[in-house]
Order: C-alpha cells, then structure tokens, then sequence
C-alpha cells in the first residue's frame, strides 16, 4: 500500500515513517509539507516523491493512504479533503476537538468509501489486552478505580504548538486525552458524572496541569492526571477489591524498547508479566488489514466518539 505523508512533523520523522518502513506490505511514497522540510524528510527516509503543498500529494494518483500528523485544529478540514480525494486516512490525534468534528469526518470517510482510524498508536501494543485477560480472570476482584497518569517537561522557551489555544493546545489535549481513551478502553462503560480542575497558564490560555475525575456507569471513579510541567510518567493502574494491576509504561513503551511492564498486586504477593510489541507498527498493519480485507474499524470509531464527549465537558470545565 503505497502511503503519503502530510506534513513534517516530529511524531512523523521519529514514529510514524519508521513504523511504515517496518511493516509488511506498506510504502512510503511522497510527502508534503508547507515549511520547505519535505525535500530533508524525503532524503532522510528514502522517499521517491516530494510536494509543496497538501493539495498535490493528494491529487497523486498512486498513492492510496495518507497519514496526517498536523496540528489539532487542521485534522478536520484535511481528514475530509483526504477523503474526497479517495485516500484512506491514518489521522494523530486528537483527531478531533469535538464529537460533531469527528461525526462528520467519518460521515465523509464512509461517503467516499474510505476507511478512517485516529492513531491512538497505544490501544495497539498487546499489554492492554493482557491488562483485559487479568481482569477476566479475576486478578483484581471487583473494578473500584482507574487511575492514569502521563507528564512530561518541555522547555517553553521557544514557540510550543502545545500551548496555542487556537491549536487544539494544553495538557489535556495533549497527552489527558490517553489517560480518558485508556480508562474507557479498558471498562467499556458510560461516563456518568465528570469532574476537572487545572492550572491554566496566565501567559498562553491553556492548561498545563489538570486533574479530571470520571464516574462510570457501573460506579468505577476514574482519576485522570497530566502536565507539561512535570517528570515523565505514563502509566495506569486497575484497583480492585482483591489487588491491582499495573501498566508501568502505558502509552509510550517504545521509549524502553516496547516492552511492556505489567505488575499485578494482590494477595499472593507480587507478580509481573512482560508484553513486547511494535505499536506504531501495529497500528498501521491493524489498518491497513481492515482496507485490504473489506473489514471494520467501527471499534475503534465508537472508541474515539466516546472519549470526545468526556474530553469536551473536561475542556468546558476548564474554562
């Protein structure tokens, strides 16, 4: 399947390309970008064809699907264009800022006869599915909290696309939306009451930490927790009436060489399981088996469509 790459970002240099370059039966064929680096990008990673602008990768008859990494508040008009243009779409998230977004996105996807994933590249990586084989079987008794956790520190002595509000920008966005994405993930349940607070930055508008709180239909309290402004952490834990599960690097093991850390606490003392895998690669294969195979990633959008109503009461409670 012969790919495009729209936009130069970092998460496409450091993650994505590489990812498309491992897996089987995908090729990176072009790439495009509006800040002259697709010419450096394309000699970086060996990449035949180069475009100055969005409008020409996509009107490229070969290329079938395009991974768009641009910045939050430009997924929608490009994800739709992509569509109309019949490529399939592989968009970073957030894919979207609101549910109503990302309905008409899909809408657009489905009227093309194109198919669509938000790359939450985390949900790929096989640790969570062992984290739902623990539950199954009984490792923490009866589910009473989640709690989820990711940081980091930036220098913010530079321009940070992170903190423009115009731009999708803050914690929450950034790296909250994991925390909500996993929880749900994990329970598969209606989010009943929502909770949040933050400290929003007097300088850039945005929240750089905050703390949300979520009650689930089945009575689970989930505690959500991210900043710009602390050590790094991604990581969540399942707590139960009989022990705890949990996931040491959650969202980004790639960052210790994909494997992933599982420690379950229970009454039988300590017990740790590893699971290792490619999840940015993962991801892709998981989309491009769907096209190839005429299968269905409503899975998936029905993930995405949920966390969006909890993320946009969070970001009106900010406010």
């Amino acid at each position: 399947m012969k790919w495009g790459i729209m936009g130069a970002a970092n998460i496409a240099r450091k993650a994505l390309i590489p990812a498309l370059q491992r897996a089987e039966g995908a090729e990176v064929t072009a790439v495009a970008s509006l800040s002259g680096k697709e010419k450096e990008l394309a000699d970086t990673f060996d990449i035949p064809y180069t475009y100055e602008s969005y409008e020409e990768l996509l009107n490229d008859p070969e290329i079938e699907a395009v991974y768009i990494p641009l910045p939050n508040h430009l997924h929608k008009e490009w994800t739709i264009k992509a569509a109309q243009a019949g490529k399939h779409v592989l968009c970073e998230k957030p894919a979207a800022l609101n549910r109503a977004d990302m309905e008409e996105m899909l809408q657009a996807c489905e009227e093309n006869n194109v198919y669509f994933l938000e790359a939450f590249m985390y949900q790929f990586h096989p640790q969570h599915k062992k984290v739902k084989q623990l539950m199954e079987e009984g490792a923490v008794g009866e589910v009473s909290m989640i709690q989820a956790s990711f940081s980091f520190l930036f220098d913010r002595s530079n321009y940070n696309i992170r903190l423009d509000p115009e731009k999708g920008g803050g914690a929450l966005w950034d790296i909250g939306c994991y925390g909500v994405h996993s929880a749900l993930n994990v329970m598969n349940e209606e989010v009943k009451d929502v909770q949040v607070t933050g400290n929003i930055d007097p300088e850039h508008g945005v929240d750089t930490t905050a703390a949300a709180s979520l009650l689930l239909a089945n009575g689970v309290v989930v505690q959500v927790d991210c900043s710009f402004d602390a050590t790094f952490r991604n990581e969540y834990q399942v707590i139960g009436t009989e022990g705890i599960i949990k996931v040491h690097d959650a969202y980004r093991p790639d960052k210790r060489d994909s494997k992933g850390l599982i420690t379950v606490f229970d009454s039988e003392g300590e017990q740790v399981a590893i699971e290792e895998g490619d999840q940015y690669r993962l991801q892709v294969e998981t989309f491009m088996d769907a096209i190839r195979n005429n299968g269905s990633l409503e899975f998936y959008h029905q993930a995405s469509l949920r966390y969006l109503d909890v993320m946009e009461q969070l970001q009106n409670g900010l406010k």
